[in-house]
């Protein structure tokens, strides 16, 4: 049962993440008249290809392995785990830094940053530790 929860959780993610980069290519990238900066522009333009082309990746395969049972689901847990960490401390980092945790300055964007870095630092850390002691039974 739990392999089916995280599975779920894994795949809601997955869509997230997709839906996220169509948004944002369908509205800020065309945008001329962007809200960003072109310092936040540049640091988001950094994060498509670890999102979508190893976060993504690692949890399809994950809770694919978990929904068959296969201990490969829960190495790819990790995998995705520790690509969510490094990725939200990032976000972390920069927002601190250049005040992007301003809601009354940014705004919706602040909420949103302020949304994505909890979930990767949080289920980050629940993911890994989910993964990891399922991998030593």
């Amino acid at each position: 049962m739990l392999n089916f929860i995280f599975a779920t959780v894994q795949i809601l993610l997955s869509l997230s993440l997709i839906g996220f980069w169509a948004m944002f290519y369908f509205t800020e990238f065309k945008n001329k008249d962007r809200k960003m900066s072109e310092a936040e522009f540049k640091h988001e333009l950094s994060f498509p290809l670890p999102d979508l082309g190893w976060v993504l990746p690692n949890l399809i395969i994950s809770s694919i392995g978990l929904l068959l049972g296969e201990n490969f689901g829960y190495f790819f847990t990790i995998t995705a785990a520790s690509g969510m960490m490094f990725l939200g401390l990032i976000d972390l980092a920069y927002n601190l830094q250049n005040d992007g945790f301003n809601t009354e300055k940014h705004g919706f964007d602040a909420y949103m940053s302020i949304l994505i870095v909890s979930v990767m630092l949080i289920l980050g850390p629940i993911f890994l530790i989910f993964g990891w002691f399922n991998m030593m039974l």
